[in-house]
């Protein structure tokens, strides 16, 4: 059983974050000494560990009533990146003249290469705009970042606000440091988060 509790685990938790996105690279050593090179993957996929030593107990009580609610690895949460949360004036699409809809995104660009990367866990509050002008009736799904407006055929449809990142534990395991407990009970390991690309 897997599914989605979209809540944020508490935003302190973000102010001890380490992370970022990873790739797959598959390399092959030829015997002339040149290394073939493939991404495994066409996107980054997004990797954390949150560093709840950094915590009062009360916001432990809040960690583990979140670990235990999404037993462990089974569900996945919202996380607010603190590097990477906000977007202003992104493209993603273009306008069609009719109603239309389209998933927000970041496009990550550098010389020719460019990846596209799909934001599906919105806050609430996105404006949509069309070549810089706000789009009225335009609506976002906050569960699925998908936006539906219509734009004048041809011109560039942006969003702007914040994004969480959907992630789950990769840890089936929360570990407490009971040597402590004059200080209160505090966990003994970082733990792991991986960004949850099923929800």
């Amino acid at each position: 059983m897997s599914g989605f509790i979209e809540q944020r685990l508490l935003e302190k938790a973000a102010e001890g974050t380490q992370g970022g996105p990873t790739w797959a690279t598959r390399q092959v050593g030829l015997s002339n000494g040149v290394v073939r090179r493939n991404a495994s993957r066409s996107r980054p996929l997004y990797r954390y560990v949150i560093l709840f030593n950094n915590l009062l107990d009360s916001d432990h009580a809040e960690v583990l009533a979140a670990f235990n609610a999404t037993r462990g690895g089974a569900y996945g949460f919202r996380l607010r990146d603190p590097r990477e949360h906000t977007a202003v004036d992104v493209a993603f699409a273009t306008g069609t003249g009719a109603s239309q809809t389209a998933q927000l995104a970041i496009t990550y660009a550098w010389g020719p290469e460019q990846v596209v990367r799909p934001i599906r866990k919105p806050v609430a509050g996105v404006v949509i705009k069309a070549n810089g002008v706000v789009l009225p009736g335009a609506t976002v799904d906050t569960t699925t970042g998908i936006a539906t407006f219509t734009a004048p055929a041809g011109h560039t449809v942006t969003w702007s606000g914040e994004f969480d990142v959907p992630v789950r534990f990769e840890t089936d395991q929360l570990a407490w440091d009971y040597a402590r407990a004059a200080q209160g009970l505090v966990l003994s390991t970082d733990i792991p988060l991986i960004e949850d690309l099923s929800a």
